[in-house]
């Protein structure tokens, strides 16, 4: 018997079912609960051919409702038994009923839900198997029963015992640890491949082909559950291609891959995050080995592949799993998420390929490595030197400098305060894409890529205002489930050492400052943080102003907690209030918020949870606050997810709110005065696209019953545009920034003013904080900058907001980390980022280059 063969040639062939719908099939358990990792019962049945070669013994059981549970069905082996063959039956209706088998001394196979039977002896065994002697003794078949029916499942196991002469050993051969020849260089491999071992349905000699085809250098074979895969290769090793090997471990509470385990090493899955310290075991046994761990696809929306085991112990995260859809979307906001905090984790792009109709190395990784070896490929991935790309056609060159030093991606480039950095991104193959740059801050630069597929971005930031920086290329063209799709994706370059803490949050502080009707500026002040701490350290903020003169600051802390204030002139700050959850709880946190004022004194707060929720509350005029509840989404469903959330109070007292939702998309509702709530609507994008995307967005309530809103888009420009009274919306209108034709911004805010203009802030391509005003006409004044602390200098700053009081007086409130500049220090010298804005003598920008804006046709 082969050692590799075909589901449709070999024992036990299941039913196929399509990779991410597979992924998904848990979510239907998820309203009941999961059972123990305890055995189902067993009633036996008739044992056949007893005194034969051949002696079947039949087992019946039922397994409950559920998901995380295992059943065990142990028999014993007589000696002179030469093969084990097994078959299972259920009823599928009920679920999936997952299938493999121990031996006295452990593992010997595992093929999930992908076969109902397998056969196995010395010689050979059915893929996902491994060959060996058939010992005497107790042996165990385990199953996973995956049970949706609320009355459980039946199943039925028949082992079949066949006596008969010893047959001979099943040989294997060693994979080399390098490819000869190869020194440092950029190598592209893909790490999540499935083959007919597991649920894939190619042979490794497939793959192997495939890889070649696509460009690869390297490649992992990384089935569920099993180590079968690395002992089946017989006289078919490639030369040219390094062949890693390694297990996807298929947890009920998410999945992993350990990539480089040495050739028969298994690891097991049958454990949860309620199993102390059984993952960090098993994650130690792969460091020790010289192996990675990565967490595979790991906001997989289902019960078995959401991640629930932290990152304590993972190198790298699975962000980009196949082809684009919104999961992996959400991966890489969450991955940006622990960047932000310093949490250097690597990300990895995979195909995850299972079927011919996957292709193989759709993404991958390209890896600047030491050598084209296992050791050096490892090593160069869990330092994150690398980047995931959607085919070998693309190419980027993705580096930072200062002074003669030079990093990329994975690699630090520690800075001291006023050091400026020069970051540029090089792009080849990725025709009609847009190109980004992120830090912690948001989109700091973008620039358009036009037919030929090359175009160049670049960026200078300043000392110590940034961790990190990293880039994206994206097309704007959907996708399956998204508005755009993922070209390109590089890891992190750093700026500091990790022996070092980071720049970090506590230094971004909340700053307020106000314009008098005149046009004259107070001076910067930050404000006093909360429980007698010298300053609120921030990384969010919203200001709503009061028709009695003062302003409601919300602030976001460090460690995203939401607060509330009230500023009155240059009065001190009132004491900051934690603003409670949905129950009540003090723990509450954010990723954002919003906060509007109505005539009547009182406020609507709405605020998205870490899970996306959004919720809403009401400050009363007294200041009291009321419960925060969800925020409905579209009909029949309770809740709204979204990104980012902002929120315009209107004159008849409604409310509207504008948010991007969990697909990407901006959408729009109003909330009545009496409380009922509009359906969420998606409003058209920039020229004829059916939605609008980005980072950024803002919305205000004008005087006549009109709204005005302001967004950045994917590709960092700022766009406004008018609701009007009747419902009807205008086009978007992209800004004309200081000495060019756009604007590019990586914070936005916008107020009405009572003359029916309305105030704009940014921050703009130079990291500074800019300031203009749209006209009653419909007519915009030129941005300006906002004087920083000594009252001349611009402003460096994050994250922006503005509102504007009755009397006409606009106050503002931004994040900065620039409060330790001496005084006359500005020129390139502020703790904020500068894109490439030259400022002159007198403070002001001399003139713009095309860094930080989209200039239509770069690049082509």
């Amino acid at each position: 018997m082969p050692s590799e063969h075909r589901p449709s040639d070999g024992y036990g062939a299941g039913p196929r079912v399509e990779r991410r719908s597979l992924l998904r099939w848990g979510a239907l358990l998820a309203a009941g609960g999961a059972t123990a990792l305890v055995p189902a019962p067993v009633a036996h049945a008739a044992t056949r051919g007893r005194g034969t070669d051949t002696v079947t013994t039949t087992y019946d059981g039922h397994s409950p409702y559920g998901n995380d549970q295992w059943a065990y069905v142990a028999f014993d082996v007589p000696a002179g038994v030469q093969r084990i063959s097994v078959s299972t039956s259920h009823d599928s209706s009920a679920g999936i009923l997952d299938l493999g088998i121990f031996d006295p001394a452990g593992f010997r196979g595992w093929s999930g839900g992908a076969r109902s039977g397998f056969t196995l002896a010395a010689s050979d065994a059915t893929p996902g198997y491994v060959p060996g002697p058939v010992g005497p003794g107790r042996w165990s078949v385990i199953l996973g029963p995956m049970v949706s029916s609320p009355g459980g499942m039946a199943w039925q196991v028949d082992v079949t015992l066949h006596h008969g002469p010893p047959l001979p050993g099943a040989p294997y051969d060693i994979l080399p640890a390098a490819v000869a020849g190869r020194g440092p260089g950029w190598y592209r491999g893909d790490l999540h491949l499935h083959s007919l071992h597991s649920d894939g349905q190619r042979t490794v000699d497939e793959i192997v082909a495939a890889a070649r085809l696509e460009g690869l250098h390297f490649l992992a074979t990384s089935d569920h559950n099993t180590s079968s895969t690395g002992v089946s290769w017989d006289g078919n090793v490639p030369t040219d291609l390094l062949v890693i090997n390694a297990e996807e471990v298929t947890t009920r509470h998410g999945h992993w891959l350990a990539v480089g385990l040495p050739q028969g090493e298994w690891v097991d899955w049958r454990y949860g995050p309620a199993d102390e310290g059984v993952f960090e075991g098993h994650a130690r046994r792969v460091h020790s080995l010289g192996g990675l761990t990565i967490a595979a696809h790991p906001l997989t929306p289902a019960p078995g592949s959401f991640w629930e085991f932290g990152l304590d112990h993972v190198d790298a995260l699975e962000v980009w799993n196949g082809p684009w859809t919104l999961d992996d979307a959400a991966d890489i906001a969450a991955w940006h998420a622990m960047l932000c905090l310093g949490k250097r984790v690597a990300a990895v792009g995979n195909s995850d390929a299972h079927s011919p109709a996957d292709a193989v190395g759709r993404p991958h990784n390209v890896v600047r490595a030491a050598a084209l070896s296992r050791t050096a490929i490892l090593d160069a991935l869990r330092r994150g030197r690398s980047y995931a790309v959607e085919s070998a056609a693309v190419t980027l060159d993705f580096t930072a400098r200062t002074g003669t030093a030079v990093a990329g991606p994975g690699e630090e480039l520690p800075l001291s305060f006023f050091d400026a950095v020069d970051v540029t991104l090089d792009v080849t193959g990725a025709p009609d894409s847009i190109a980004t740059l992120h830090t912690e801050w948001g989109i700091m630069a973008a620039t358009r890529i036009g037919g030929s597929g090359r175009g160049r971005l670049r960026w200078r930031g300043w000392g110590e205002a940034s961790m990190f920086a990293r880039a994206e290329v994206r097309r704007p063209e959907p996708a399956s489930t998204t508005l755009d799709q993922l070209v390109a994706l590089t890891n992190p370059v750093w700026f500091h050492s990790a022996r070092l803490p980071p720049s970090d949050v506590q230094r971004r502080v909340l700053h307020h400052t106000e314009r008098s009707p005149d046009g004259s500026w107070s001076s910067v002040r930050p404000l006093p943080g909360a429980v007698g701490a010298a300053s609120f350290a921030a990384v969010g903020c919203a200001v709503a102003g009061l028709a009695d003169g003062s302003v409601v600051v919300l602030g976001i802390a460090a460690d995203n907690g939401l607060w509330l204030t009230v500023v009155r002139g240059s009065a001190t700050p009132g004491p900051w209030q934690r603003v409670p959850g949905p129950d009540g709880s003090a723990g509450f946190t954010v990723l954002d918020a919003d906060v509007a004022a109505f005539p009547d004194g009182s406020c609507r707060i709405v605020a998205t949870a870490m899970d996306g929720t959004v919720h809403h509350g009401r400050r009363r005029a007294d200041g009291g606050l009321t419960g925060l509840r969800a925020v409905p989404g579209s009909p029949g469903t309770r809740r709204w997810g979204a990104t980012k959330v902002a929120i315009a109070a209107m004159p008849d007292g409604s409310a509207q709110l504008l948010g991007f939702g969990t697909d990407g998309a901006m959408y729009h509702c109003v909330r009545g005065r009496t409380g009922t709530w509009t359906p969420w609507s998606r409003p058209g994008g920039y020229g004829a696209a059916p939605a609008f995307a980005g980072p950024a967005l803002a919305i205000t309530g004008m005087p006549d019953g009109s709204s005005q809103i302001l967004v950045i888009g994917t590709d960092g420009l700022v766009r406004h545009r008018l609701r009007r009274p009747d419902g009807s919306w205008t086009g978007l209108r992209t800004l004309r920034g200081v000495t060019a034709p756009t604007m590019g911004a990586g914070a936005i805010g916008i107020a009405g003013t009572p003359d029916g203009s309305a105030r704009v802030v940014a921050v703009g391509p130079d990291g500074r904080v800019w300031h203009n005003a749209r006209r009653p006409d419909g007519s915009w004044t030129p941005f300006a900058h906002v004087p920083g602390p000594n009252g001349t200098d611009p402003f460096p700053a994050g994250q922006v907001r503005v509102t504007v009081l009755p009397d006409g007086t606009t106050h503002v409130a931004a994040i900065s980390a620039a409060q330790e500049v001496p005084s006359g220090a500005s020129a390139g010298r502020g703790g904020g980022r500068d894109q490439g804005a030259s400022v002159s003598s007198a403070g002001g920008p001399a003139g713009m280059r095309t860094v930080g804006r989209v200039t239509p046709g770069a690049g082509s």
